[in-house]
């Protein structure tokens, strides 16, 4: 009888860009380190002490730093770029990318795998993962409207001849060269976002960002949206899809 060698499983590398985001990588690494086979990481001048955490992590095989500059200049293009470029050392197959703030579902691995097959037999080379907006309960999301809906193409192929989206900011990670018809195929695959979970939280990042594109060149649709509570409609995190740790209360909130 004839045995044919198997298939290795496909190289998966974690990119991750951050800045002063001591109180979300604890955790970041917590969930995201046995699902991939490593992290490529940028530090986009940090100065609370997430560079030195980040550069311990063991899973870390590259960690490049930007000094810190006043005034900060956000450049997500130019960011994503070197990570993409500095994981070819590596040789990974297939590349992730997962924001400080956010968290990958508990079966990643698994249903990455499958999808990494699916996208061999159709010949996709990049997907689109759900984006779940966790909204005032860690196990619910926001799902009326445009929230039920957000995708991001953050799982793609490892291609040397990635065509970067040159755009400041609400850049795609993926390849351009890896559109069909103009888009990106969607996987089935959770990424939860936790900076939307307080109210706080959602108004600063509304906040940051229409100081970033006041004249709303880079989203159309604005930043209200972001604060407004019109049909809120919550759903919780099925069985299976669930993500962990679990973000914790802050300090002051807590009961003594």
């Amino acid at each position: 009888m004839r045995l044919w060698p198997r298939r290795r499983s496909p190289r998966i590398l974690a990119l991750l860009t951050f800045r002063n985001e001591m109180r979300f990588l604890p955790d970041w690494f917590e969930n995201v380190r046995a699902q991939v086979d490593g992290v490529i990481a940028l530090d986009d001048g940090s100065t609370d002490g997430s560079t030195e955490l980040v550069a311990r992590q063991r899973e870390v095989l590259q960690l490049i730093r930007i000094p810190p500059a006043d005034p900060h200049l956000w450049d997500d293009a130019m960011n994503h770029r070197r990570l993409v470029e500095t994981s070819w050392q590596y040789n990974p197959d297939w590349l992730v990318a997962i924001d400080a703030d956010e968290r990958i579902e508990i079966e990643f691995r698994e249903r990455a795998e499958r999808e990494i097959a699916r996208a061999r037999r159709k010949g996709h080379r990049a997907w689109r993962v759900h984006v779940r907006e966790i909204w005032d309960d860690p196990v619910h999301y926001r799902a009326d409207g445009i929230w039920g809906l957000k995708s991001a193409a953050r799982f793609f192929e490892a291609r040397r001849d990635h065509q970067f989206h040159m755009q400041q900011l609400h850049c795609h990670w993926a390849p351009l060269n890896s559109m069909e018809n103009g888009d990106f195929p969607q996987a089935d695959l959770m990424l939860y976002h936790l900076r939307m979970l307080r109210e706080g939280d959602r108004k600063s990042r509304q906040a940051r960002y229409e100081a970033l594109d006041p004249d709303r060149k880079l989203q159309a649709i604005g930043y209200a949206y972001m604060t407004d509570p019109t049909g809120l409609q919550l759903e919780r995190i099925p069985r299976a899809r669930e993500y962990h740790p679990l973000p914790q209360p802050p300090p002051e909130s807590r009961r003594v």
